[in-house]
């Protein structure tokens, strides 16, 4: 290469640390890959099973108020989430997004970042202010992690190695979530039920956590560098835009045009179903404990620590999805969480004796469930974006990461929204203090919504992943053709197999895809 050549703007980055890749992807480097969950869980680990009841408890809003900020929130947020993955694809366009990467210099900035939901604590403040705390931490939060989740399809195209990828991932995620809900258990002994602060410390100490060891997965990552020569390939399959409109358009038609790949839309049903049965438990589960059961608040604190079990189950799981189809995984986490639905409702009727007892089998068996069904999604995700490579000859892993992170937070939020609106339905009463008494009204509806509601999602799910076709021997098939195709070979050339596998995957028969013939 040329000296004139080598500061040209676009090949002088190619050595910097973040595109130089490695053979094998190692123990500690996958470890530094997945400790970036931290950065979701700051900035989540507390809201899905508390904000909500801040709120209503230390804030003195409404369940609708609460649920509305959720609502308006996410409605805006949403717009953030499906930019955030076309911008960091198109970064590498410029010289700024060559020098720090497309996807590392949004990794970076979420270190700082994280420190920004410890203002969503501060009670006693007017609506505004908790809905723009709620806003601005959940817009940095969808830009800034979409271009993390593209990290393992770029690292590595390998199946094994990407399962570890994601394995860390959900393992660093599941184990984080028991130590947030450990440290605000021992705020709550150490602070009255009446006392706000708990809730601001715990957050304090996550998000200095976070800040550490976003930096590490900065430095133990890389992400692939852009060439000319794809960055020409990839021009010669845009249209080129002459103003923002026509430029807003085409990115909404790259995001619709997702649903366009079969495996995605099932994908998506499976996920947003999981989710939202997820967020819905998550919402309600210590108005469960604390109004339904009398329990204390450090009680729910301590029930919601058996998600410890995600680091065991998400290990098996992780070994499991090298041996087993994602479909049939699907079938082990659905079992456990309909039973435990079923059990919320007997033991709040029955009150049995040793009903914390009871209440820890049913916490355990709920988080065994989830955390299959949590880790199977991420998992599978990237090999979505190489069925799209294969019709469109494009690598669009951010657009798809931003429509699954728009599916995922909007469907945290709807969780939310239902609640809050099904408890202000029943009578239930908000406070400053955080003592009340809430009204029998209530207390069946937050027995019906933990029950239930729950249950006839998870059901949704399950029909949705009797569809799925994603595996092991069909990732391997799908990258296959699509090295033949970029290799120069021809579409007429290929096996019939393999024409079967990516026309029941995409949705699209084979022989109509056109960006491949010569």
């Amino acid at each position: 290469m040329d000296q004139q050549n080598l500061h040209d703007g676009w090949d002088e980055y190619r050595s910097k640390r973040i595109y130089q890749s490695k053979k094998t992807i190692g123990f500690w480097r996958s470890i530094g890959f997945g400790v970036f969950s931290s950065y979701s869980q700051a900035m989540q680990g507390m809201v899905v099973t508390w904000l909500l009841f801040f709120y209503t408890n230390f804030c003195g809003l409404s369940a609708v108020e609460g649920a509305s900020i959720f609502a308006i929130g996410r409605v805006i947020d949403a717009f953030t989430t499906l930019l955030a993955g076309n911008i960091s694809d198109k970064l590498y366009k410029f010289k700024f997004g060559r020098r720090f990467g497309r996807r590392h210099f949004f990794i970076f900035m979420a270190a700082p970042a994280a420190l920004l939901a410890i203002t969503q604590w501060v009670p006693d403040m007017n609506y505004l202010y908790y809905l723009l705390t709620y806003l601005f931490t959940n817009m940095l939060l969808s830009f800034l992690e979409i271009p993390y989740d593209t990290l393992s399809n770029e690292m590595t195209k390998d199946y094994n190695q990407r399962t570890k990828l994601s394995t860390s991932r959900m393992v660093f995620a599941g184990g984080f979530a028991p130590v947030i809900q450990w440290v605000i258990a021992q705020m709550f002994k150490m602070w009255p039920k009446s006392s706000p602060i708990p809730y601001i410390t715990a957050q304090t100490i996550f998000s200095a956590g976070a800040f550490v060891l976003i930096l590490v997965t900065y430095f133990t990552t890389w992400e692939h560098f852009v060439s000319k020569e794809e960055a020409a390939i990839e021009a010669s399959h845009s249209q080129q835009h002459k103003n923002i409109w026509s430029l807003f358009m085409s990115a909404v038609k790259s995001y619709v045009s997702t649903f366009k790949i079969k495996a995605f839309r099932i994908h998506l049903l499976i996920f947003g179903a999981s989710y939202l049965a997820a967020s819905v438990w998550g919402t309600v589960f210590a108005y469960y404990i604390i109004d339904v059961m009398g329990q204390s608040s450090s009680t729910a604190a301590y029930l919601s620590m058996f998600s410890l079990v995600s680091i065991p189950v998400t290990i098996i799981a992780g070994w499991a999805i090298t041996k087993i189809t994602p479909k049939a995984l699907y079938m082990y986490a659905y079992l456990p969480i309909l039973v435990a639905c079923g059990a919320t409702a007997a033991i709040a009727f029955i009150q049995p004796p040793h009903v914390i007892i009871w209440l820890s089998i049913t916490c355990f068996l709920y988080n065994v469930g989830q955390y299959i069904l949590w880790f199977i999604p991420w998992n599978v995700f990237p090999f979505i974006p190489d069925i799209d490579t294969a019709v469109t000859g494009e690598n669009r892993s951010g657009v798809f990461a931003s429509v699954m992170m728009f599916i995922m937070q909007t469907f945290i939020a709807l969780g939310t929204i239902v609640v809050g609106l099904l408890l202000d339905a029943a009578g239930f009463v908000q406070s400053k203090t955080g003592i009340l008494v809430q009204p029998t009204s209530a207390k069946l509806m937050i027995i019906g919504i933990i029950s239930l509601v729950v249950g006839a999602l998870i059901i949704v799910a399950m029909l949705g992943a009797f569809k799925f076709k994603v595996n092991r021997q069909t990732s391997q098939i799908v990258n296959a053709e699509v090295n033949r195709l970029k290799d120069g070979g021809s579409m007429s050339s290929a096996d019939p197999a393999v024409k079967k596998v990516i026309t029941e995957l995409s949705g699209m028969d084979y022989d109509s895809i056109t960006v491949w013939k010569k």
